[in-house]
């Protein structure tokens, strides 16, 4: 199951850093990344599917509780995923504004189906719990995805892009680790706040030396 999720994270979250720089390309550069990913996108998600199929077999208590309380994040990654497969296959077909049109909705899937999963990979903990701190930590992580995604489909472009989109890639991918960097320092300074048991194992060091 962790490794179908793995594999998910890398494969698609590369397709859907395609998706969520869309808007700063310009149209040739947007016909080579969809082709990049055209053969792809669609196989990658189900390893998604892999993983949740495997949770209901394996752990179906569990597979209850967990989907139970991330019924939204859950609703809106699956609406992103719907979204962003409607977006790719009509812009091949449209021209003119409605291209663009597609190409914004295939964008913002992709945006929604990251941020999404980001709410989802919070730790178990957290999930169960409700006010304004787990909320800013959530749209946190969720965020903290979403540059992650962007900075994957950097890592792979220069197998496949040449010239000005690679350099645009390269630049847009600095801006990805610095938010990434951010984002993992915020997390890391948030967690002990909002989980007692983290603070616990993390400052209590009378129990650690024991």
């Amino acid at each position: 199951m962790g490794l179908a999720i793995l594999l998910y994270v890398v494969l698609d979250g590369y397709d859907l850093g395609v998706g969520m720089l869309m808007p700063a390309a310009d149209a040739s550069e947007q016909e080579l990344m969809v082709a990049s990913i055209g053969p792809f996108w669609d196989a990658n998600e189900t390893w998604l599917v892999l993983g949740v199929g495997l949770l209901l077999v394996a752990f179906p208590a569990a597979h209850g509780i967990v989907l139970g309380a991330l019924y939204l994040p859950v609703a809106a990654m699956l609406i992103g995923l719907m979204l962003r497969g409607v977006g790719f296959e009509f812009r091949v077909k449209a021209e003119g504004w409605q291209r663009e049109l597609w190409n914004w909705l295939f964008w913002f899937g992709s945006f929604l189906a990251s941020f999404a999963q980001g709410l989802d990979a919070r730790p178990l903990h957290y999930r169960f719990h409700s006010g304004f701190g787990y909320i800013v930590f959530a749209m946190l992580v969720g965020a903290s995805l979403c540059g992650g995604y962007v900075l994957l489909r950097r890592d792979v472009v220069d197998l496949q892009d040449r010239g000005r989109a690679a350099e645009e890639s390269a630049r847009l991918a600095r801006w990805g680790l610095i938010w990434i960097a951010l984002g993992v320092a915020l997390v890391s300074l948030a967690t002990p706040l909002v989980s007692h048991t983290v603070q616990a194992k993390w400052f209590d060091f009378r129990a650690r030396s024991r």
